[in-house]
């Protein structure tokens, strides 16, 4: 019989605006779906109030990869606690820690009932997001270790969350460690490098809030309008940050805003560009870095991704001063500008190559078997 699993996360697929955990969680489906019987609840609306369309609400749906997929507008506690007892799971896979609608009745039911259950944090741990709206975070914290039980097992998608694991929830903890599964490799794109006159294409793709430091990039890109464009792409999460990226682009007729982008079209769009930018302060993963390597086209990125070989690769550059993002860019574009077509194909083959080098590499299945073992 297939192993019965239960994912909990407020959103899932075609709802893409909460970013990689939508992703990584409708690629783990795919990879599952001979092996494992998985049920989602889901909102039935996106992150911005954004109705999902064409699919029915509280009933049973199938997914395109096999998983029965349950949408409503409001996940309640009560709902949890009617399905778990229907479904009768053998494993509850919980993800992401501050999404009060899902993990804290799902870690709450599951212990009542017996069933086993694996917490994913989804780089929600990271030292850099704990403290933003510190004292609300320790306090809903502390709410989550008093409902753990004794038996619950963690997932880490790497070393450093892991680490973030046992430095918040203590070392008498056991955690597997699979990474994050991306989107499926497409062929090579090549791009022809700019000719004279014409503007180095740059794309941002992403969440829009004070962690992707944006601002960054509009200010770096400002400063030579000659010869770089920058197309924004991703649903604004921070309002205020929102406004003040917004406040930076005033008069910038080489800077647009094209709004989120669905992400089915992602990899086509990418190929476009002859770079993406993202000098962000953390990622647990960075699906949108992946994305933009197996589209064949170099990243521009911060030290703080798990993507460490970059430069090694040739696959792309990295910001080098995390204090200074739009200096650390400035220098960056200016060295871009020297680039001959040559040297930016081997580029774009490289970042390619590295990104079928992670997927060649990588065996999902036995990494997840974890989530197979019912015992």
């Amino acid at each position: 019989m297939k192993t019965k699993i239960v994912f909990l996360y407020p959103y899932y697929w075609p709802l893409y605006q909460a970013g990689g955990p939508v992703q990584s969680l409708f690629n783990l489906a795919g990879i599952l779906k001979d092996k494992a019987e998985v049920w989602v609840i889901s909102k039935s609306a996106d992150v911005d109030g954004s109705p999902l369309k064409n699919h029915p609400r509280s009933q049973w749906t199938d997914g395109i990869n096999g998983e029965k997929i349950w949408y409503q507008p409001f996940i309640t506690p009560g709902l949890i606690l009617r399905q778990l007892q229907q479904i009768k799971p053998d494993l509850v896979f919980v993800n992401g820690v501050f999404n009060a609608s899902t993990t804290l009745p799902g870690i709450f039911f599951s212990r009542w009932l017996g069933i086993k259950i694996i917490f994913s944090p989804r780089g929600m741990l990271q030292t850099w997001g704990l403290k933003q709206n510190r004292l609300l975070k320790m306090a809903y914290l502390f709410v989550v270790k008093l409902i753990l039980p004794p038996t619950l097992q963690w997932h880490a998608t790497d070393l450093q969350e892991k680490e973030d694991i046992v430095r918040v929830f203590g070392n008498r903890r056991q955690v597997h460690l699979a990474g994050n599964i991306p989107r499926k490799i497409i062929p090579y794109q090549h791009l022809k490098w700019r000719a004279a006159n014409e503007k180095i294409k740059l794309i941002f793709l992403s969440l829009i809030n004070p962690n992707k430091n944006l601002h960054a990039v509009i200010g770096a890109v400002r400063q030579q309008p000659e010869d770089f464009s920058l197309d924004i792409y991703g649903p604004a999460a921070h309002l205020q940050y929102w406004k003040l990226c917004l406040e930076k682009m005033k008069g910038a007729d080489n800077i647009l805003y094209h709004g989120p982008v669905e992400p089915w079209t992602v990899q086509e769009l990418l190929g476009q560009f002859h770079f993406f930018v993202l000098p962000t302060q953390g990622e647990n993963f960075g699906h949108a870095i992946f994305d933009s390597l197996s589209s064949s086209v170099p990243v521009i990125v911060s030290r703080n991704v798990p993507w460490k070989k970059i430069d090694q690769t040739h696959a792309g550059y990295y910001i080098l001063s995390n204090e200074d993002m739009e200096n650390g860019l400035t220098s960056i574009l200016n060295e871009i500008q020297k680039l001959s077509d040559q040297s930016y194909r081997q580029m774009r083959e490289s970042a390619y190559h590295y990104a079928v080098d992670y997927w060649n590499t990588n065996d999902f299945i036995n990494q997840y078997q974890f989530l197979l073992e019912q015992q």
